[in-house]
């Protein structure tokens, strides 16, 4: 009966992905990167199969606005919070950084990446060991929902950079509109906010009509 039952625990200890222990996000770079308190030293982290559109790049003509939406919403989901890391067989990529899934509150932030439409499947450096399948499904489901990169508006190069002052916030509906909605100005009831993540930070939520 020991036997099997130390059998048994063996085949269980083997399943179980590979976490850490939590560590404290101290920076958002952008999409699907960012820096942790590891082991009390600053750490750079890159996302593993994840690859959302630039907005940081050195050249900026690679930088777009759907990068900078992506950035915001990582910052939203990621910025001072404490996350675990999942590694898989390769831990630190060539550039020192180390190559992990985010896991929020017990959940793979790296697949929701894809769930939302913020990135394809990025399989360029290999295909997830634990997680192939999820990402297939998830990247099929933002795609056939048009989220984000996938929607028919949506050319990752083209968008102009956000100007100050361009979103405008309604303080009783607590929700933002770029310029051109409808609901863009309202008397008395108007607040600015000079980036999409300021307003996200404020706690208003995006127009449903003009999508910010």
């Amino acid at each position: 009966m020991k036997k099997i039952i130390l059998i048994t625990l063996s085949i269980f200890i083997l399943n179980v992905p590979c976490f850490a222990d939590q560590y404290k996000v101290l920076r958002v770079i952008d999409g699907d990167t960012i820096d942790i308190n590891y082991n009390d030293k600053k750490e750079r982290v890159r996302m593993l199969c994840v690859n959302t559109p630039e907005s940081v790049h050195p050249d900026q003509s690679k930088n777009c606005e759907m990068g900078r939406k992506a950035s915001a919403y990582t910052k939203y989901r990621l910025a001072g919070k404490s996350v675990d890391l999942e590694f898989e067989s390769k831990t630190r990529g060539k550039y020192g950084r180390l190559l992990a899934y985010v896991i929020l509150d017990g959940e793979n932030f790296n697949l929701e990446l894809i769930q939302k439409g913020w990135s394809k499947y990025y399989t360029k450096y290999g295909t997830s060991e634990r997680h192939h399948a999820k990402f297939l499904t998830w990247e099929k489901e933002a795609r056939s929902q048009g989220l984000n990169i996938w929607s028919a508006r949506s050319e990752n190069s083209e968008v102009q950079p956000v100007v100050a002052g361009e979103y405008h916030g309604n303080i009783s509906s607590r929700k933002f509109h770029r310029p051109g909605c409808k609901y863009y100005n309202c008397s008395k009831c108007t607040r600015v906010f000079n980036s999409r993540y300021q307003a996200i930070s404020a706690g208003y939520e995006p127009c449903k009509i003009c999508k910010p």
